[in-house]
């Protein structure tokens, strides 16, 4: 199997970049070993880039979609997207005139296919780029391949009652209460979606740092101005009561725990807020790994992208939207989901694929837990490293409330070294981990979180508490003392050299 090698062979060097994580066709990450590479890939220099076999789906266009794009739009003064239903791209088509009010957009339909195409001017690229990214709602490469091909949709009824039935096992709920998305970010986006519904008009808040799309999702698409509150702490949980006072909100948005910073936010307080604010929580618990912590019972939506640990694979997307049938806002969004959930938006093709790849999900999830844990051990004595970011290292005992009793802290850990500036590039490239984005996977990979995700913004992001120089790893079921012995020698050539 392609991840098995990934294990045993990493791609870390400087001839790997651009090669696929992992070699398949729909992979959906791409190797960026050295720190320059990722300096590289930001600032979009050819050199780097014409090296890419792909990138991860909602930032590059994967090789299928653009051929379909091009078979679907043979215009050559237009510029197009395929959106897997036509309300999708009716979401795309509104948020390019927001930005681009006199512009023509038309939308095409594809017969015998719920997919659309948006066809627009190209100087209204970045923002149809802006809405695939952050919605994650665009076509993907198993539902444009078969639109290449006129392939005939395979039945995913089965392996669809699987996946419902298996992560309502996980979360102990009823299958009633799961709605699937072809992201993690279109599970987001369908909660965002419902929310501004519930509460028309009215701003939401984000609650301490988050994977950065989720917020800029809010700030872009929503009717008013997100609230931001970074540090998701003492003071900004007194900030945030006091701001309640005077402003109504149509929903609080929050990682549990966070990525990258791992922290754990007070749930019990954000719940007391909600309750008597009247407003709903959407937790995303995708780094819970479905089996680690039970967030459910104070949250009225949950969000978990399916792309990662669930999967573990790095070859399907997907996501998953849990209701808590007991919540004030159940019923609420129960309604609004019966209209923006649409099971066609999630091709079939993928839906199968996810099914096979997480039926040991907590197997591998399990022996992660355990190999995150003794290398967090290894790195929080270490005399080079500054800081390590992990659940029970920071903020354990908030995390230790909605841990199950039989789950763990999960794979994913960020860290920052002493003399950071001075040595983390030479640590960064010397250390023998899979080198690109994506997290959750059965073979460990490793980014700068911050570089590859807030370039352009570095300095907002640092005074959140995210340092450039931080570095994440997702933790793979590769042994823990092989890991160890990689990160030994990455230290030693970057305190040596």
């Amino acid at each position: 199997m392609p991840q098995e090698y990934l294990r045993k062979n990493p791609l870390y060097r400087a001839e790997d970049l651009g090669k696929r994580i992992p070699d398949t066709k729909h992979a959906i990450s791409v190797c960026l070993p050295r720190w320059q590479d990722v300096i590289g890939y930001e600032e979009r220099d050819p050199a780097t880039m014409d090296r890419l076999e792909l990138g991860y789906p909602r930032f590059l266009f994967h090789p299928f979609v653009e051929q379909a794009f091009a078979r679907f739009c043979p215009d050559e003064d237009k510029a197009a997207q395929i959106y897997s239903t036509r309300a999708a791209a009716d979401r795309a088509k509104a948020y390019i005139l927001s930005n681009h009010p006199n512009a023509v957009v038309e939308l095409r339909s594809i017969a015998g296919s719920p997919c659309t195409v948006t066809v627009y001017p190209p100087a209204c690229a970045d923002s149809a780029k802006d809405y695939w990214q952050h919605a994650g709602e665009g076509i993907s490469s198993r539902g444009a391949e078969a639109l290449l091909a006129g392939s005939t949709v395979p039945d995913a009824t089965k392996a669809e009652e699987a996946i419902i039935n298996r992560l309502a096992g996980f979360l102990g709920t009823d299958a009633s209460n799961i709605y699937l998305f072809p992201s993690g970010m279109a599970a987001i986006n369908a909660a965002f979606l419902a929310v501004q519904e519930i509460h028309k008009d009215r701003p939401s808040v984000q609650f301490a740092f988050p994977y950065g799309d989720t917020l800029k999702l809010q700030k872009k698409t929503g009717a008013k101005d997100t609230l931001f509150y970074a540090h998701g702490h003492g003071d900004d949980l007194k900030a945030l009561a006091a701001d309640l006072k005077t402003t109504s909100i149509n929903g609080l948005f929050c990682e549990f725990p966070t990525n990258p910073l791992l922290t754990s936010v007070d749930l019990h307080k954000l719940r007391e807020l909600a309750d008597e604010h009247n407003f709903p929580m959407v937790i995303d618990e995708t780094l819970g790994a479905c089996i680690n912590q039970n967030t459910l019972p104070v949250s009225d939506i949950t969000a978990i992208s399916l792309t990662k640990f669930f999967s573990g694979t790095s070859d399907v997307m997907g996501g998953a939207l849990v209701i808590n049938a007991d919540a004030p806002f159940a019923a609420a969004f129960k309604e609004k989901l019966e209209t923006i959930h649409e099971r066609e938006a999630f091709h079939p093709a993928d839906i199968i694929q996810l099914e096979q790849d997480s039926r040991c999900c907590r197997e591998r999830v399990e022996q992660i837990n355990a190999t995150a844990q003794a290398v967090c051990e290894f790195l929080s004595t270490h005399p080079s490293v500054e800081s390590v970011y992990y659940p029970s290292i920071t903020d354990r005992e908030i995390y230790d409330r909605f841990k199950r009793p039989d789950g763990g802290y999960g794979g994913l850990f960020s860290f920052v070294l002493k003399d950071a500036a001075n040595v983390t590039e030479g640590f960064f490239d010397a250390l023998e981990i899979t080198k690109g984005p994506n997290l959750g996977t059965s073979f460990s990979l490793c980014c700068p979180f911050t570089m590859i995700a807030h370039y352009n913004e570095l300095e907002w992001a640092e005074s959140a508490g995210a340092s450039r120089w931080l570095i994440r790893i997702s933790t793979g079921i590769e042994p823990a003392n092989e890991l160890i012995a990689r990160f030994e020698r990455a230290f030693n050539t970057a305190l040596h050299s």
